[in-house]
């Protein structure tokens, strides 16, 4: 839910008193001070009062946590580079004490119209808090929870006299118990005791985060109304039948609703008017005194709608709601929401034995992968939400799993999967790893006593049933799973299942657990995911997986530059026979087995990172396609583990904590391609995939085989025919025995114009040792022509005149003074390939640089396998 009209006010104590019409928000997010709560001799009420004096106080980051207020201040190291986040001490030493802080921020005066009221909102808050405005205590009630709005009355707090000053004080304690992060899953799992994120005791990929992220995390607003404020407005959209995307559509149906609270000690009347385009509805409603009720708007027939469709299938069409609530022609409050319409459904294939999701009615064949957090400090933009999502859009997925060890993401998070069409499987707080799935020795309590967890089973539903409201609204949003690799406790999964999401939502599936066996039927053993390491390309096309597998992973080595980033130049040295060093592994390294190593020595971490990122495109390309080969066959689905790190992470990542995208990332991006020419590596089969929901007709496939010179072997055409949703195999790649050492082979996919619909390139060997022929690869000199075409957008054209081949070329952003990379940027495509005498032009896009990034005093470089970097200005 977002203000039809959201103010960020800086309210300093110089400000003059301002005016607010009804419905408008103001964010609190400057202006905030922060201070250790054993510090200070006295409570809330002194603390907030006019006379208070401050004393050494920090200035603090809120939203945020202690530690990103440290961190802004200096008292600490940063977490994320070298071994400093063992400089910085673990609240299981120290105490909850050590994390306890007071948050203080002065307020100008609100200068109220006579019947408005203002209130206060927190959007997220970890762990347990206390309000004070004014020398007097807010909420009557402790907050506690991490995943739990608050939304308090203020208006008998204010100061209104000329010239004051509205003192707000807010002090936060941290989760209790915090738990020992010993190196287990969740540390000792005591953390899981408490309704939070597991992540912050530890994990495989990440380590402690030392206040547990502590803090008022999340955003903080003053909201004016009238008497009577709406909240938790929601859309539910219904879609009969089976849609086709681009089509003329049959009506859908809405259903409107919104709760209304008096917050007055009088009676209030008035009429809740809703509006989509140039549609109108009214509700007459009649409140008692601080009565709150729910009006709805049932059965609106909606003709031809602009359905909403996941990536690859059709536009993500959005629609707007504007809601008011109006008395005597006077607006007490107004909402504005963003929806689209869409109808969810699934089925279990008992044939395949997995689980089928349906959206309008289509089966979709489900390519995504799994999300941690956007930053494991909690430092969260709507900026960088809206460059990560899009980044899965590019890679072609159509689902990202949000893991339960985390968060719920904030609303800038779905409103950017909204916008680039991605489905969102939500996880609630529950993680088999602390929730006592296993016996672990590395946990304190049993595993009996962990199956209980959380000690709060209330706050846990209360939770829910919030973050329901929050969410329901976006079309992205597709299941709600009780947790990860465990289920909740059973009363806690009965009063999902059977009341809560069927009342404050009943628009989505609900899964008690990731791995349940109504997600997929489990015929080979261990968890029902995995497995999460380097493997040979072919294993992904001749060993059987879970029918739908919701975790799947493998290596992920950043590229050089995010390497220097996190760690002194004497700790980048490449591991040897797979044993990184200290810095190495307190980073998470997973092993690259010996496929590094066979291309032959390794020079340097340059030439171990770009090897990885050679790996990296490999794995991802051919993890994806072992899929595609058994779609709807042997799969449903499959979501990668994982997609991104929150932390300086060395593994399983498409793009790196700084925003750059790995070879991973361009691998994944063919393989997923939603119609797609792949080459099966099991029987050397040419396979065409169309995942979209139109028949695709008169296609052509032209198979090459090329020498590590460029030299073209041989070439093969197949015209064919690809249903909706469905495959076919062409034929075989060779007629004849395969070539011998390194060679190519490049599937271009066309139609009848002659237009090329996708193109893949593998790198292929006989033996082990040919991999050593790349350092045969003749230096190429490259000609590149850089132009823009509007605003931040550009074309790349690259030519190869040379009579070598231009292997694995990496396009990249820098500053040309500094060099530094320029993050994010988005390339149409990247690690390139051309053979002599070819030509390639890329659409390169940077408008989700920062803005303050001058244009012109960046560059591009382009750096092959082989032969010397080019670099053009973009001011030529």
């Amino acid at each position: 839910m977002s203000k039809n009209s959201v103010l960020t006010v800086f309210f300093l104590f110089a400000f003059m008193s301002v005016g607010f019409a009804q419905g408008e928000e103001i964010l609190l997010n400057t202006g905030w001070k922060a201070k250790r709560a054993s510090e200070l001799p006295v409570d809330g009420t002194v603390i907030s009062s006019a006379d208070f004096e401050f004393y050494d106080w920090m200035d603090a980051q809120v939203p945020g946590t202690v530690l990103t207020t440290m961190l802004k201040n200096s008292k600490v190291p940063d977490p994320f580079y070298g071994l400093n986040n063992e400089l910085i001490p673990d609240i299981y030493d120290t105490g909850a004490d050590y994390y306890t802080f007071w948050f203080h921020k002065r307020l100008s005066k609100l200068e109220l119209q006579e019947g408005q009221q203002a209130w206060l909102k927190f959007r997220g808050i970890n762990y347990s808090a206390n309000v004070f405005l004014n020398g007097q205590r807010v909420n009557t009630d402790t907050h506690h929870g991490m995943f739990l709005r608050e939304k308090y009355l203020i208006t008998p707090f204010l100061n209104q006299e000329d010239g004051a000053v509205n003192n707000l004080a807010v002090i936060v304690h941290p989760p209790n118990p915090v738990g020992h992060a010993n190196g287990g899953q969740g540390g000792d799992g005591t953390i899981a005791r408490s309704v939070t994120q597991q992540f912050t005791a530890g994990w495989d990929w990440i380590c402690p985060i030392r206040d547990r992220n502590t803090g008022i995390w999340d955003q903080v607003a003053i909201e004016i109304t009238g008497p009577v404020d709406i909240q938790n407005p929601f859309v539910r959209s219904r879609v009969p039948g089976k849609r086709t995307p681009g089509k003329t559509q049959q009506p859908a149906f809405l259903t409107i609703s919104a709760e209304l609270v008096n917050a007055t000690t009088e009676d209030q009347k008035g009429v809740l008017v809703a509006k989509i385009g140039d549609q109108k509805w009214t509700l007459p409603a009649t409140l008692k005194a601080q009565e709150k009720v729910t009006l709805s708007f049932p059965g609106i027939k909606m003709e031809n709608p602009k359905l909403w469709w996941p990536n690859g299938l059709g536009e993500a069409n959005l629609y707007q709601l504007e809601l008011n609530f109006q008395q005597n022609n006077t607006q007490s409050d107004k909402e504005a929401i963003s929806f689209g319409i869409r109808e969810t459904g699934t089925y279990f294939d008992e044939e395949v034995g997995g689980r089928v999701f349906l959206v309008n009615g289509q089966k979709i064949f489900i390519k995504g992968g799994n999300w941690i957090a956007s930053d494991a400090l909690l430092r969260l933009s709507p900026e960088r939400y809206e460059a990560e999502v899009r980044m899965h859009a590019e890679m072609n997925m159509n689902m990202i799993r949000v893991w339960g060890g985390a968060m719920p993401e904030r609303p800038e998070f779905y409103e950017a999967c909204d916008k680039y069409g991605l489905l969102v499987w939500q996880d609630l707080w529950v993680s088999g790893d602390c929730n006592g799935r296993w016996p672990d020795p590395k946990k304190k309590e049993s595993q009996a006593r962990r199956q209980s967890y959380p000690d709060d089973h209330s706050l846990f539903l209360a939770s829910a049933i919030d973050q329901i409201k929050m969410l329901r609204n976006h079309p992205s949003l597709y299941l709600w799973c009780g947790g990860n690799e465990f289920p909740p406790p059973p009363d806690i999964n009965k009063q999902l299942e059977e009341r809560i999401f069927p009342e404050f939502d009943g628009t989505r599936y609900y899964v008690n657990e990731s791995t349940s066996d109504s997600i997929l039927r489990n015929t080979i053993g261990g968890n029902g995911d995995g497995p999460y390491g380097i493997q040979d390309p072919l294993r992904f096309f001749v060993v059987e997986s879970y029918p739908f597998n919701p975790e799947l992973g493998s290596v992920g080595v950043p590229n050089v530059e995010a390497m220097r980033k996190m760690m002194d130049a004497k700790d980048l040295v490449p591991p040897r026979n797979d044993r990184p060093n200290q810095v190495w592994r307190y980073h998470k390294y997973i092993g690259y087995g010996n496929t590094i190593e066979q291309m032959g020595e390794i020079k340097g971490i340059e030439d171990f990172c770009k090897k990885a990122q050679l790996v990296n495109y490999e794995q991802y390309r051919a993890l994806q396609e072992g899929f595609n080969a058994g779609m709807w066959n042997q799969y449903t689905g499959m979501l990668v583990w994982k997609n991104q790190n929150p932390w300086t992470a060395l593994r399983g990542q498409f793009y790196d904590v700084f925003l750059d995208q790995t070879g991973g990332f361009y691998g994944y991006q063919h393989g997923a391609s939603p119609i797609h020419a792949q080459l099966n590596l099991n029987d050397s089969t040419i396979c065409v995939m169309n995942q979209t929901l139109s028949e695709v007709t008169d296609l052509r496939v032209v198979a090459q085989l090329i020498g590590l010179d460029g030299k073209l072997l041989h070439e093969r055409t197949f015209e064919l025919d690809v249903e909706a949703n469905a495959y076919k195999n062409a034929g075989r790649l060779f007629e004849h025995e395969k070539p011998e050492e390194f060679y190519f082979a490049r599937l271009s996919l066309k139609n009848k114009q002659d237009e090329l619909v996708d193109e893949n390139l593998y790198w292929l060997v006989s033996e082990p040792s040919d991999w050593q022929q790349l350092d045969k690869l003749a230096p190429v000199n490259l000609k590149v022509n850089l132009k823009r075409t509007e605003g931040s957008h550009y074309l790349v054209d690259i030519s190869n005149k040379d009579q070598s081949t231009a292997f694995f070329i990496r396009l990249k952003i820098t500053d040309k003074e500094s060099g530094e990379l320029m993050l994010p940027a988005f390339f149409e495509d990247n690690y390139l390939t051309l053979f002599p005498g070819e030509q390639k032009q890329i659409a390169i896009d940077l408008s989700h640089l920062p803005k303050e990034v001058d244009l012109n005093k960046l560059q591009l470089e382009l750096a092959p396998w082989n032969g010397k970097q080019i670099i053009k200005t973009f001011n030529e």
